[in-house]
């Protein structure tokens, strides 16, 4: 064995050795005591490690080569359809996996898109209005009444722009009928911008009954202020 030929090219090297000695040393045209070909097909289907010492059919085998060259042949076509099979498997196993990653994908493209749509719709759904509470307060300092704000019963994205001055943080609103029961509470952080500070909200109002209500906003946790508002 030189020194660049490793176990494996050795075993090979002695088992090409072996099976040419076996092919060449005990021919048998005869073919006398010869299994046939269902032995030598089950004694080619053994696995590799499995013992077959003291079995006599592999006895004659080893002593005949005209067995020997069929079992060899039998052996050849029984690992080549083992190795095909172990392809089809593998490749139809990455199929499947590759099957199922494209409908995970596509599922979570497509809820991906539904719900980037979602809002938009939502968006569409509610109509944007603005209470601008300064207007609402300015005939008040004039020595009338607040001046109502009117809603309509809808589904309504109310920007609501607080009196100039007013700072941003969090904010409440509610909206209370003539028995002075809360029937819409929400809060929400305003900003301001361009000098204007204000809060957004969306609420239903698609429920309530036409007439007078009274809207609350107050910055958390200062006292609330009140304003008219009829809803149509």
């Amino acid at each position: 064995m030189s020194a660049e030929e490793s176990p494996k090219i050795k075993y090979e090297r002695l088992q090409r050795r072996l099976q040419e000695e076996i092919l060449s040393k005990y021919p048998n045209p005869e073919r006398k005591g010869c299994p046939g070909d269902a032995v030598l097909k089950a004694l080619a289907s053994r696995p590799f490690d499995e013992s077959v010492e003291g079995d006599p059919n592999w006895e004659h085998v080893t002593h005949c080569s005209e067995c020997y060259r069929e079992f060899l042949g039998f052996r050849s076509a029984i690992t080549q359809r083992d190795r095909t099979r172990r392809e089809a498997f593998r490749w139809g196993f990455a199929g499947a996996v590759v099957l199922v990653a494209l409908v995970i994908f596509l599922f979570v493209r497509g809820t991906g898109q539904n719900e980037s749509k979602r809002p938009q719709n939502a968006e569409l759904a509610y109509i944007p209005r603005t209470i601008n509470i300064e207007s609402m307060t300015r005939s008040a300092t004039a020595g009338g009444e607040k001046k109502p704000f009117f809603l309509d019963r809808d589904r309504e994205a109310l920007t609501i722009q607080l009196p100039v001055g007013s700072k941003a943080g969090t904010y409440e609103f509610q909206l209370r009928d003539q028995a002075d029961r809360v029937i819409v509470t929400k809060s929400a952080t305003a900003a301001i911008n361009d000098g204007v500070t204000a809060f957004l909200i969306r609420v239903d109002l698609s429920g309530l009954q036409p007439g007078q209500y009274k809207m609350e906003v107050r910055q958390v946790p200062w006292d609330w202020d009140y304003y008219p508002v009829v809803v149509r």
